[in-house]
């Protein structure tokens, strides 16, 4: 894949102007990253949920990266041309409607402004992913064969992105009805009120858009890295045994998709499993066991591509790490929440006081949901996705030893520190684990410029010498 991939980087223009823009969105990606601490209200490490400072600057970060994530999938699907030209000229105002964004989030008189900016990039990026949605469906038909080839990932990819859509949808409505209401909205006004008024809706709208978004983004990253590691070339034994994990991720897919939908656009609530303890405190809630699903299925494809990997050549490293962080995922996700919930009436709700209106614990499952949504949720999310990125277009080998290892060694600190966070409230080793993870993603940007730019001196060279 790697010496295919670099004799096509280096003969398309296409393949070219994809990787540009991919370099662009990365160094944005680690600016932002490297600057955070310098924007007040952005403190990173606290009890409890984010922020709304520390929620704006995470989707100036967020928000470019599943751009970078279209631009990928646009390349890997080789869309038409004029498709991946959209995709590719969407990269430069959402950057800098993001960065505006975030420069007047901060002062009072600068809120419309704000709202405004924002809401351009968002839209923006909705319709770019809708296009190439579109565009996706199409493929069966333009290239029937490399559709056999790769038909498991491509429906995952495919469905990820519907659910991704959904949920973007349901964030900008939620913050619609936050700033205006749906007052002037007569029918639907109407329809909100019927669920049970603003609140409750705008409540499922905010559960809705914060619980679906990173597992649909995750379901495309699982399948857009099986099509990157090559599966198609795998034998037979192995590409079923991947198949079969990715049409688990899709079903676990669809029906946190379709639980989200009902329990936002419906009246459904949706109920904990396997409930136990005072009050029936203890239990897993079903949207929960459909998104670990989702985890359970790319531990299946992970099993097949690990094998897969055993015969490259050369370094796996920078391979490993890649799957690496789906382990560190599952690790943060189920292995530690799943224990969490079905453990409430100690870990409570968030608040102090018994059954059924906390637990004791309390402090340390707010301890969790902050540290496991910047270990899962944003940094190893970021090196799945970024990680193939590099994998496809190519990048610096020397770089990327240097990124597998420095990410191995982050997922696994930051996995223990998620843990000891959650028993002793002490988050200093997670620290130090995402501060190895986010050293490797800055090196991500530098490795595929430092490839660009010693392929360029080779070419010119050749062409003196011709």
């Amino acid at each position: 894949m790697e010496e295919k991939g670099l004799n096509r980087a280096w003969t398309s223009s296409k393949w070219l102007e994809s990787k540009l823009v991919s370099i662009v969105i990365l160094f944005y990606i680690a600016f932002f990253l490297l600057v955070s601490p310098l924007f007040p209200g952005v403190s990173w490490f606290q009890l409890g949920d984010f922020t709304l400072p520390v929620v704006n600057y995470y989707h100036v970060i967020m928000i470019p990266f599943a751009l970078l994530m279209i631009v990928f999938v646009a390349h890997l699907f080789d869309l038409p041309l004029m498709v991946r030209k959209i995709v590719n000229l969407s990269v430069y105002p959402v950057l800098v409607f993001s960065v505006l964004g975030l420069l007047f989030f901060y002062p009072s008189w600068g809120a419309g402004a704000d709202e405004a900016f924002q809401a351009i990039r968002d839209v923006i990026v909705f319709l770019v992913a809708l296009v190439v949605i579109i565009e996706i469906i199409m493929l069966p038909f333009r290239n029937r064969k490399r559709f056999k080839e790769i038909w498991g990932a491509y429906f995952l990819i495919l469905i990820g992105g519907i659910s991704a859509e959904i949920a973007a949808m349901f964030g900008m409505i939620l913050e619609y009805g936050n700033l205006y209401g749906f007052g002037s909205i007569g029918f639907f006004n109407s329809y909100v009120v019927s669920l049970g008024g603003l609140a409750t809706f705008l409540g499922n709208a905010l559960t809705t858009h914060s619980h679906e978004m990173l597992p649909a983004v995750m379901a495309i990253i699982v399948g857009a890295s099986a099509v990157t590691l090559g599966y198609d070339r795998l034998s037979p034994a192995l590409r079923k045994t991947i198949n079969i994990g990715l049409i688990v991720s899709i079903f676990g897919t669809i029906s946190m998709t379709y639980l989200y939908w009902i329990s936002s656009f419906g009246t459904y609530v949706i109920p904990a499993v396997f409930v136990s303890g005072a009050g029936g405190m203890n239990g897993l809630a079903l949207d929960d066991s459909q998104t670990g699903i989702v985890g359970i299925g790319a531990m299946i494809a992970l099993v097949g591509l690990y094998i897969g990997l055993r015969k490259e050549k050369g370094s796996k490293l920078f391979s490993y790490s890649i799957l690496g962080s789906w382990l560190g995922a599952m690790f943060g996700m189920a292995g530690i929440g799943y224990l969490i919930e079905f453990n409430e009436v100690y870990y409570g709700f968030g608040a102090s006081g018994v059954a059924p209106n906390g637990g004791p614990g309390y402090l340390y499952d707010m301890a969790f949901t902050n540290g496991h949504l910047l270990l899962v949720f944003f940094m190893l999310t970021l090196v799945a996705g970024i990680f193939i990125a590099l994998k496809w277009f190519g990048g610096d080998e020397r770089f990327k030893r240097y990124i597998g290892g420095l990410a191995i060694a982050g997922t696994v600190i930051g996995c223990e520190g998620l843990l000891i966070y959650t028993m002793l409230l002490s988050w200093t080793v997670e620290a130090i684990g995402l501060w190895l993870i986010f050293m490797a993603i800055i090196l991500v940007p530098v490795s595929m410029y430092e490839q660009s730019i010693h392929t360029n001196r080779i070419g010119v060279g050749r062409k003196q010498s011709a």
